[in-house]
């Protein structure tokens, strides 16, 4: 559950605006994900409800200031909590996994090709770093492009900043609304569909009521 959480959830970190609480939609397809994929932003805290075809649905809830994180299995209402320096870990592990070569950042390049997404027209651009890969489907004129640029800029400056599997992309000049990833540990494709200003609910960042809290795993020792 947790590598999955980390391929599904790091290419679409997003933190929202002092101001303001973000929700987030988007229709996710992946060997083990498919379906859609729920990013809810309030202050420094931020919640993915993800669907798992093996375990039913997921929540990941992060606080982007410590990378503290909830892990939330709904069908067996349990919580794991995982502290932001085992969040590291598991992401350093993860993009070991991945082929991801620190300092070798890669190039977004144009591929001078187009689509289209929903009812937007995008060009895509192109990344790599190892063996991961990166196909972004850009829109021009997306009604919330400043909101969704300015998200991740604030993530890429905050504890999680370090964590990225991917490339800056508010350097492009328009909105990714369509992400294809590849690498060893498979293909994913995520669509945002939608993206919302609404209050939320500080509980929805919480360990749920009648859910248990269990002890993450204890590593093996090193030999």
């Amino acid at each position: 559950m947790k590598s999955l959480l980390i391929r599904l959830a790091l290419p679409l970190f997003l933190v929202a605006t002092a101001s303001a609480d973000w929700v987030i939609e988007s229709n996710v397809a992946s060997a083990k994900a498919n379906g859609v994929l729920v990013i809810k932003v309030k202050g420094d805290k931020m919640r993915m409800d993800i669907p798992n075809e093996r375990i039913g649905a997921v929540s990941s809830i992060v606080d982007t200031k410590t990378g503290d994180t909830l892990q939330i299995v709904h069908a067996q209402k349990a919580a794991m909590k995982i502290d932001g320096e085992a969040m590291k870990k598991m992401v350093a592990n993860s993009r070991d996994k991945a082929g991801f070569k620190d300092g070798a950042a890669g190039e977004l390049k144009a591929t001078g090709e187009k689509e289209k997404v929903g009812e937007y027209d995008c060009e895509i651009y192109t990344w790599s770093n190892g063996t991961v890969s990166k196909k972004f489907s850009v829109a021009k004129n997306h009604p919330q492009e400043a909101v969704l640029k300015d998200l991740e800029k604030r993530m890429r400056s905050g504890f999680l900043g370090g964590m990225q599997m991917g490339p800056d992309t508010t350097t492009l000049p328009g909105t990714v609304i369509k992400t294809e990833t590849t690498s060893p540990a498979g293909n994913t494709s995520s669509v945002i569909t939608a993206v919302k200003e609404q209050e939320l609910d500080p509980k929805d960042f919480e360990v749920p009521e009648g859910y248990q809290t269990v002890a993450p795993p204890v590593p093996p020792a090193a030999k």
